[in-house]
């Protein structure tokens, strides 16, 4: 099983795909930290506050809908129409990220509150009422998470270097969302982010490394076109 494993590791390391999501996260991860350290908790709310307008609120309130767990999914279930390799990698990941969130949220960091929570209103450049009024379950942000797992995905389906910058784009613009709305500090979708990533890559270990499941024919195969003997 380790030879399997590691064989996993090394075609997903070597998909162009992934290779271009890659490079782009690996830059915004040495610029985020650089912004965690050389800032106080809550600054980078405040600062991208300061240039929201109500212009742009519609936008960004449709856009953080496509990082919710129950839209991507419907995707990821829609996936198991083109090739049950595609759906059932993306469920998997799905799955892993709810357990991480869950840990995160609910146990770990249980009393992280939200920007709603943390600052006072006059704080606020301005203040986004037709945002969700959250309070509690800040860290780390699930909608992150979700949408960085689904696009590192479908660039390691794509298998172009430049459709992984692309996914790249979309997942951090997305994660930027968060933010602009009030709902998560930076650390959240910054950590939301690198878990998001490590429940895909675990996702296709799992089913490629350990459970070998590309041994079937099912594997890539529509859903509708496996036939079960009786």
């Amino acid at each position: 099983m380790a030879m399997e494993i590691k064989n996993a590791v090394h075609r997903i390391l070597k998909n162009a795909g992934f290779k271009g999501f890659l490079y782009s996260f690996a830059v915004f991860l040495v610029l985020g930290i650089i912004a965690i350290a050389t800032t106080k908790h809550g600054d980078v709310v405040l600062f991208i506050n300061q240039y929201s307008g109500e212009r742009w609120d519609a936008l960004m309130l449709f856009l953080t809908d496509i990082g919710l767990g129950t839209v991507v999914a419907g995707v990821m279930v829609a996936l198991l129409f083109w090739k049950v390799r595609f759906g059932l990698t993306g469920l998997v990941s799905l799955g892993l990220v709810g357990i991480f969130t869950n840990l995160g949220k609910k146990l770990l960091f249980a009393e992280r509150a939200r920007p709603f929570n943390y600052f006072y209103y006059d704080d606020f450049h301005r203040f986004i009422y037709t945002a969700e009024l959250n309070y509690h379950y800040s860290f780390p942000s699930g909608h992150s998470m979700t949408i960085f797992a689904a696009m590192s995905l479908f660039a390691v389906l794509a298998g172009k270097q430049w459709a992984g910058l692309i996914f790249f784009l979309a997942a951090l613009v997305i994660g930027f969302t968060r933010i602009y709305l009030l709902q998560h500090f930076f650390l959240d979708v910054y950590v939301g982010s690198i878990l998001g990533v490590i429940s895909t890559i675990l996702a296709l270990v799992l089913l490629h490394g350990v459970f070998r499941l590309d041994r079937f024919l099912w594997f890539e195969k529509p859903v509708y076109r496996i036939r079960f003997k009786s």
